[in-house]
């Protein structure tokens, strides 16, 4: 269809590029699904904010109960007074639930990884159920 020079290189006003750089073929889409797709719990961004303060509430009881002795209980409960009242979210449990999520979206299915001693305090399956679903 094309010479091999213009298939390999498109050009630009800077010189050649490498035509990976410019264009993705279709079949490195996986037919068109995102593997995002597949997993059925949103992400931080897609939540509403009543779903984004039931997450922060679900989340410092059930950190309190994993983690009775932890010192971190206090800042999570100073975190989320007022969030009724001013209508909002603290951000740093967003990037708490992104962790969550990542953490198990990218666990393979019947793997019995223990990331406890690994230092991944989300690992417990607890924390699987405070996502939201789609």
């Amino acid at each position: 269809m094309f010479g091999k020079v213009f298939v390999s290189y498109i050009r630009t006003r800077i010189g050649f590029k490498p035509l990976s750089t410019v264009y993705t073929p279709i079949s490195s889409f996986s037919h068109g699904f995102d593997k995002d797709t597949c997993f059925p719990f949103k992400k931080w961004h897609e939540l509403s904010m009543s779903q984004k303060q039931e997450f922060i509430q679900r989340f410092v009881k059930n950190y309190k109960h994993q983690y009775p002795s932890s010192k971190t209980n206090v800042s999570l409960k100073g975190l989320c007074i007022g969030m009724d009242e001013h209508n909002d979210s603290p951000s740093v449990f967003g990037i708490f639930y992104n962790d969550i999520w990542k953490k198990f979206k990218n666990e393979q299915p019947g793997s019995k990884n223990d990331d406890t001693k690994s230092g991944n305090r989300f690992s417990h399956p607890s924390f699987k159920h405070l996502l939201i679903q789609k």
